[in-house]
């Protein structure tokens, strides 16, 4: 828990400020963020798991393009929430389950402002152990998993149209998201 702790902590401390977008200090905000998220969180693993049994099916090429894009637009976003959710966010971590099979779970309290109305959220997230460390693999929040989510609206477009259709629109979200910022 001490590892997500301090990540969470550094990144809540990079984002407290505001930058013009064309600044070298957004850029390097941005350094910052894309770092300490990409360094928390397995964007192979979640792409693998969100996908299913398509993974095992596409070539090294496809699956490098997909992680990366999803990596992409998942940092995007989270710098995107943060404005949102507003800088004086806290998160109150408060216990941990660690399986022996290498997975964990740790649960925490978001609590901040929105708008002048307080907000509270229920957090767990879900970490895998990789080597000396653990990444989060999961995120669910007040219930809802992150990957799940994923997971039906990649196995949805794939069934409809096809992998090729999702990656192209994940490149596009991310891109557009990345703009907004």
């Amino acid at each position: 828990m001490s590892q997500l702790i301090q990540s969470t902590d550094a990144l809540q401390s990079s984002l407290r400020r505001s930058y013009p977008a064309w600044s070298p200090e957004a850029e390097l905000q941005h350094s910052v963020v894309r770092r300490l998220v990409g360094g928390s969180m397995d964007y192979a693993e979640i792409s693998r798991r969100a996908l299913g049994d398509t993974w095992v099916k596409l070539s090294d090429e496809d699956r490098s393009q997909f992680v990366a894009s999803l990596g992409k637009l998942i940092e995007s976003r989270y710098k995107m929430r943060e404005t949102y959710v507003g800088s004086d966010v806290r998160i109150r971590f408060e216990h941990e389950n660690i399986s022996a099979h290498g997975t964990a779970s740790v649960f925490a309290t978001l609590i901040g402002r929105t708008h002048g109305k307080s907000h509270q959220m229920a957090i767990e997230y879900r970490l895998l152990r990789k080597g000396d460390h653990w990444v989060v693999y999961d995120l669910v929040t007040d219930g809802e998993s992150l990957l799940e989510s994923y997971r039906d609206m990649f196995d949805r477009i794939i069934a409809h149209e096809s992998f090729n259709v999702l990656l192209y629109r994940i490149k596009r979200q991310a891109d557009a998201t990345e703009r907004e910022e």
